[in-house]
């Protein structure tokens, strides 16, 4: 019998049907959401589907989680009050942007202060799908009501911009060697006070506003990208965004297209490949007017995983030719700073189109293209990305049947690990011992050494999650 005061939820049960969902299959949809936000709801099953259609509520997150499940089979939008549940619902606001978005900077100072201060921030920041499918010409509306909100104080000029550059520089040094979760907070701590402070400044001119917004946009980037090495990706997401709305301010297309690009990459790296495609496209377009070479064929790159990502393979290997066009035309010097710093060449585009021809299921040519990218790519200024190749290559050897190389390269990838606070890193660590650990008995001496080498790494890596 229904508990007394109970009320059946019509709202939700028409937004199942509209999903064309069994409860079982409703069940799973939540599932799968939580599990790439890093919750594990392995006992929800389909009687806690009936129980909320009766009229009980989900705890804690689910009610969120569920709204992004639906969001994403529908292809929309769906909120707590479409579900009926917004009345019930004691966890924090998931949306992957500010229902009502102030000026750029306010956001931006409230984001960081957020992430700061809310130790469950982390946790709570989901990433959403259905944000993606916002039209990305409705963010220069919001960017137009905080255009040219100046304070006073000091005119910012040439020297602060300076400043801010030169930190976004040796951050990002830092975080090639050490990883996401090393330093995060406080290059939020600096965006959030200083930077902003330096974006509600008077200016001494419309050229050095645009270039202290570009700044402030590339940073903020940064923090997005450390976010998503550390595998918070509701919080990655916010920071992206918010460093799109930086870049639209200081109408600078390529650096919006480039982080439109970080976007792609991080919906394709969780299995979302049309929004991938439909975010490379975005980003080619916004910077279409002045791009230079360098900078197309990075975004191009990045349209290619995602036809790979749909096995689309004659379009992959079409627009991967195409980047390769683009990036013998590239003049260094030319290129804009980001793309210098990122350190963007041959091992780059070698690396992606390893990944693209690995989803694609063409091993041998993977394995090719990854050992381009570990013999072109300097191993020292960019030890993350180096690591994370060299294990990739050693995952297709291992498929390949040619265990001695994968563990020859699993080893050079650990080697490069050490004192890196990486989920992805950590992440690879584990695919190692995922391989191996099936042989038993029969594995080799070294091959039970990488074994209980990733074993320790693993052990030793038990630290505080990344905030």
């Amino acid at each position: 019998m229904k508990p007394a005061g109970r009320k059946r939820n019509e709202r939700l049960l028409e937004v199942i049907r509209a999903c064309r969902w069994t409860y079982d299959a409703c069940a799973h949809a939540v599932r799968a959401v939580a599990r790439e936000n890093g919750e594990d709801l392995p006992s929800l099953q389909r009687s806690h589907i009936a129980h909320w259609i009766a009229g009980a509520h989900p705890s804690g997150l689910t009610p969120h989680l569920l709204a992004e499940a639906a969001s994403r089979r529908l292809g929309r939008q769906v909120t707590l009050d479409d579900l009926g549940l917004s009345s019930h619902a004691n966890s924090p606001t998931r949306r992957a942007h500010p229902s009502r978005p102030q000026d750029p900077i306010t956001d931006l100072v409230t984001l960081g202060r957020t992430d700061l201060e809310r130790r469950d921030f982390a946790k709570t920041a989901l990433y959403s799908v259905a944000a993606l499918a916002v039209p990305l010409h409705e963010w220069q509306e919001v960017v137009d009501r905080g255009r040219r909100a100046q304070g006073g104080g000091t005119a910012v000029g040439a020297g602060e911009i300076e400043a801010v550059t030169h930190m976004t520089a040796t951050f990002t040094r830092v975080d090639e060697q050490y990883g996401g979760g090393h330093a995060r907070l406080a290059i939020v701590a600096y965006l959030a006070n200083d930077v902003a402070g330096y974006l509600r400044g008077r200016f001494r001119s419309d050229e050095d506003r645009r270039a202290m917004f570009s700044a402030a946009a590339e940073l903020a980037y940064l923090v997005g990208w450390k976010s998503f090495d550390s595998a918070l990706h509701g919080v990655a997401q916010r920071y992206y965004l918010e460093a799109l709305r930086l870049a639209n301010e200081a109408d600078d297309g390529p650096l919006a297209g480039f982080i439109l690009r970080a976007m792609a990459h991080q919906a394709v790296d969780l299995g979302h490949g049309q929004a991938c495609l439909r975010l490379a496209e975005s980003a080619l377009d916004w910077s279409r007017d002045n791009s230079s070479p360098g900078v197309a064929a990075l975004l191009t790159v990045v349209k290619a995983r995602g036809y790979a990502a749909g096995r689309h393979r004659v379009e992959t290997i079409r627009t991967f030719s195409g980047a390769e066009r683009l990036l013998s035309q590239v003049d260094k010097e030319a290129e804009p700073v980001w793309i210098r710093r990122m350190g963007f060449g041959e091992p780059s585009l070698a690396n992606q189109a390893a990944q693209a021809l690995r989803d694609l299921g063409d091993i041998n040519e993977s394995e090719r293209q990854f050992r381009r990218s570990t013999a072109t790519r300097d191993g020292v200024g960019h030890r993350r990305i180096h690591a994370l190749t060299l294990a990739n290559l050693a995952d297709v050897q291992f498929l390949r049947n040619d265990l001695a190389s994968a563990c020859k390269n699993w080893s050079k990838a650990f080697d490069a690990m050490s004192s890196m606070q990486s989920h992805r890193a950590d992440q690879a660590v584990r695919n190692a011992r995922r391989r191996l650990g099936p042989l038993g008995p029969r594995m080799p001496t070294f091959a039970r050494e990488i074994d209980q080498r990733a074993a320790t790494m693993l052990r030793d890596a038990r630290r505080p999650v990344a905030r």
